[in-house]
């Protein structure tokens, strides 16, 4: 199987996983609050999340990391992992067509 096509099922299963698990724990509060990518980024490493906001700050654009990143980091992280997995599947497929 090609790798990326195995990334790409790991993280539709996981994020499809983790939209189970938002729905039914926002079923028994009776409110939604999915957890952000940032805010589990900023759990597991903080600091690559700040080098990460300190490089592109610096070096690329102030406006790429408030009107682009940040608003993807605010994104519920199943949403996140659906979508990447999406895309990689995409990226990942075989061109069965003959030469």
């Amino acid at each position: 199987m090609n790798p990326l096509r195995l990334a790409a099922l790991t993280l539709i299963a996981s994020g499809a996983v983790l939209l189970v698990l938002d729905v039914i724990e926002n079923l028994l509060s009776n409110s939604w609050s999915g957890m952000a990518t940032g805010y589990l980024w900023s759990m597991i490493w903080p600091a690559g999340l700040s080098g990460l906001r300190r490089f592109v700050e610096g070096n690329i654009s102030l406006f790429l990391w408030q009107r682009v990143i940040m608003p993807l980091l605010m994104l519920p992280l199943w949403s996140v992992m659906l979508a990447a997995g999406g895309i990689l599947l995409f990226s990942g497929r075989r061109d069965d067509t003959p030469p």
